[in-house]
């Protein structure tokens, strides 16, 4: 029997297929914007984007509340009594949280990426739910952020916050990678004149390898051994790795090992990320650059650092003119984060951004937005003020 995971739902009012009849955007949503801000519950807003934008979405980052039980600038306690007085912790989170993911899910291309932020209060729930949702098939990762010195209790210290990533189709999702330095090459096998250099796999096994990829080829080793297979780079670019000695084939004369590709030290070269994120900033640190840019402090409790949601975004390797969803869009984070990975490759990125008008989030939000547009328009010569939109029922 198939794993059921059940549990007491909690309605709301967007619910019925009335609720949207006399909802509008003002000013209406533009069909060519680079960045929007909507202000409003996220769950009728994301119903009210299907028309529009439904498949049109290439990476969605949310960082919704954990429901740790704790009162911060916005509601992080959901926890309600049953009928019969019991206690009841997660049932109304996940309420919450299906609803709105299940809206978002339709928005996304079939080649895009959805990343949530969480905590271990709902970390196994969420996964359960996401399941259900995305399909347990098209679960990425969990791409684990250790910030700082962590969180203690008597028995442990926890050094990660969570970001569980899905896919809307895996099979249709890019491979990701992250541009990695290389500063730990001590050797030098064959005396290349270039230095120290470390090897790296440039092929699929031929167990592995598919015979009709447009990467499957053979090469010839100095001692005329061939070698068949599937490779990660096509036949013209290895043909240039190959006559710039970027290729090691094992010593002479045999020249018999595997051949892999020569990297040397202070190179740039595409690898698999791994799931563990070394710290980009503390969570102090982007608390400190929120303080400093709004000009106040504490304004918003726990933001997330800006590296972090830029490093997410290009792991992914989605296009240069993505289009980003953040609906819980919080102090705006994401935002800068976009407008900083464009300043850096000059790409065009657009994002919409959705907040709720709760205990002068919104307000905060936007005020971050035009500063941050205020630094990128002086600093890097980008039009990114984002249009303010407001949903209305």
């Amino acid at each position: 029997m198939p794993l059921q995971f059940t549990w007491t739902d909690y309605p709301e009012a967007a619910d019925s297929p009335d609720f949207l009849s006399g909802a509008t955007f003002e000013p209406p949503l533009p069909t060519d914007f680079n960045h929007l801000l909507i202000k409003g519950d996220n769950y009728p807003v994301l119903k009210k984007l299907q028309k529009d934008f439904s498949g049109a979405v290439d990476l969605i980052y949310i960082d919704p509340p954990y429901n740790t039980g704790n009162d911060f600038t916005y509601n992080d306690n959901f926890k309600v009594r049953d009928g019969s007085g019991e206690a009841d912790r997660h049932s109304q989170w996940l309420s919450f949280m299906q609803r709105r993911l299940l809206t978002a899910r339709p928005l996304l291309k079939s080649s895009g990426c959805i990343f949530i932020a969480i905590d271990q209060s709902e970390l196994y729930t969420l996964k359960l739910l996401c399941d259900q949702i995305f399909g347990e098939e098209n679960f990425v990762n969990d791409f684990m952020w250790l910030h700082g010195k962590g969180k203690k209790d008597t028995w442990s210290r926890t050094l990660q916050q969570h970001t569980l990533c899905y896919a809307r189709d895996k099979k249709q999702l890019p491979a990701f990678r992250e541009i990695q330095q290389t500063d730990w090459a001590t050797t030098n096998a064959d005396s290349d004149p270039r230095g120290n250099w470390f090897s790296g796999s440039i092929s699929f096994t031929e167990k592995r390898s598919n015979p009709n990829h447009k990467n499957y080829y053979s090469i010839v080793s100095p001692s005329g051994k061939v070698w068949t297979r599937q490779w990660q780079t096509d036949e013209a670019h290895m043909k240039e790795l190959i006559a710039d000695n970027r290729i090691f084939w094992g010593q002479p004369p045999a020249y018999d090992k595997v051949p892999r590709v020569k990297i040397f030290n202070e190179e740039e070269s595409e690898v698999i990320p791994r799931n563990i994120i070394e710290p980009k900033e503390t969570t102090r640190a982007a608390q400190h650059h929120l303080d400093e840019l709004l000009g106040q402090s504490g304004a918003f409790d726990n933001p997330k650092p800006v590296s972090l949601i830029k490093h997410l975004i290009e792991i992914t390797r989605q296009p240069k003119d993505a289009l980003i969803l953040d609906f819980f869009a919080g102090s705006g984070t994401t935002f800068e984060a976009v407008c900083a990975l464009n300043a850096q490759d000059k790409g065009k990125r657009r994002s919409i951004l959705v907040q709720k008008d709760e205990n002068g989030i919104f307000e905060l939000c936007k005020k971050r937005c035009q500063k941050v547009s205020e630094l990128f328009e002086q600093s890097a010569a980008l039009q990114v003020e984002p249009l303010f939109i407001s949903f209305t029922h």
